[in-house]
């Protein structure tokens, strides 16, 4: 190899250990610049402001808030919920527009000072100090989703007082009630059923009032407040109901014979379905023996253990459904969405 050979072959060795140093040093600072533009260091005033308030807009950061502090009859699920924020304490309660929001169905406002515990405003008579106001309208209950004039009444009384305090609002949830009540309103449709099974006596004989009303009483069956003979579970809420076939309270006073009963489940308000079901199921097994019954279809044929179990199946599918969506049968939540 000649001497220019040689120094061409140490000039281009040369170049390139040049141009690796060269992209090395340009990773390094990118990589430094990428740290930095995530870092709150390297934001400036105006862009820290748009992160607090998208942190304080972000309902998951408020997840732990809405847990542990909402009042207990509050329930995110089926509530939109405003919090208004206001600079100093107030003993305005007049200022609220109480009377206005009272009108409209299933509203329920709270107030508090700092953290103490939240203050139901229904019949306050006194004043109190409060920096803080929760105001809710459940979106949904039996009769349907909440009428489109009632949202905007709702939206526009909460604008007003925020704007007559001069607070600062957060929705907490459910901002969009139209949209998030048509969506609940579909899930409530697909819940809400009222599992039925008839007992008739077997060769179109009719019950033994008397028979019957010590059957109620050997199963444990109360009369409730509405005429409906009832059982109830270990938190004294029904589990289900007899009613006459013509799904009325059974009149044992009025009819000597009874042409059969219905035991009726209202899925959505019982704890703990397909359990409560199969406690049923064993009742009516005791009726039958009783009373010389059967269990029968819409058109009186004797349903067969087959049949039974598809609506069992039926009921532990509707259970289910709920649970994905968040509202439990027979809970608190469920009990007020479905009354």
């Amino acid at each position: 190899m000649s001497d220019i050979q040689l120094a061409l072959t140490i000039l281009a060795v040369v170049i390139i250990l040049l141009m690796i140093l060269f992209n090395w040093v340009r990773l390094i600072q990118y990589r430094k610049q990428k740290q930095a533009e995530h870092s709150f260091l390297y934001q400036d005033d105006g862009l820290a402001q748009k992160n607090e308030a998208a942190i304080e807009d972000d309902l998951s950061l408020s997840e732990k808030y809405l847990l542990s502090n909402l009042p207990k009859n509050i329930h995110r699920d089926i509530d939109s919920i405003a919090l208004l924020r206001l600079n100093r304490a107030i003993q305005a309660i007049s200022k609220l527009n109480l009377r206005d929001f009272i009108e409209l169905p299933h509203v329920q406002i709270f107030i508090r000072k700092n953290e103490d515990t939240w203050t139901s405003t229904e019949g306050l008579s006194r004043s109190i100090p409060f920096d803080q106001i929760l105001i809710s309208i459940q979106m949904v209950d039996r009769q349907g989703p909440l009428t489109d004039t009632n949202t905007q009444i709702f939206k526009t009384l909460v604008e007003k007082t925020k704007n007559d305090l001069g607070a600062n609002l957060i929705w907490l949830s459910h901002q969009n009630i139209e949209e998030d009540a048509k969506e609940l309103n579909q899930f409530c449709a697909l819940a809400d059923h009222m599992m039925t099974l008839t007992l008739i006596p077997k060769h179109n004989g009719l019950f033994d009032n008397k028979k019957l009303a010590e059957a109620l009483k050997r199963d444990g069956f109360k009369q409730n407040s509405d005429g409906y003979y009832v059982y109830k579970g270990q938190d004294k809420h029904p589990l289900f109901r007899i009613a006459s076939i013509n799904q009325q309270p059974l009149s044992l006073n009025l009819d000597p014979y009874i042409q059969g009963i219905l035991f009726q489940m209202d899925i959505p308000l019982t704890l703990n379905c397909l359990a409560s079901f199969d406690v049923m199921l064993e009742s009516i097994k005791n009726f039958q023996e009783e009373l010389g019954g059967m269990l029968v279809d819409s058109n009186k044929k004797e349903l067969n253990i087959n049949h039974v179990g598809r609506i069992r199946f039926q009921v532990e599918k509707i259970e289910n459904q709920m649970a994905l969506g968040h509202i439990l049968s027979g809970s608190p939540c469920a009990r007020r969405l479905f009354s």
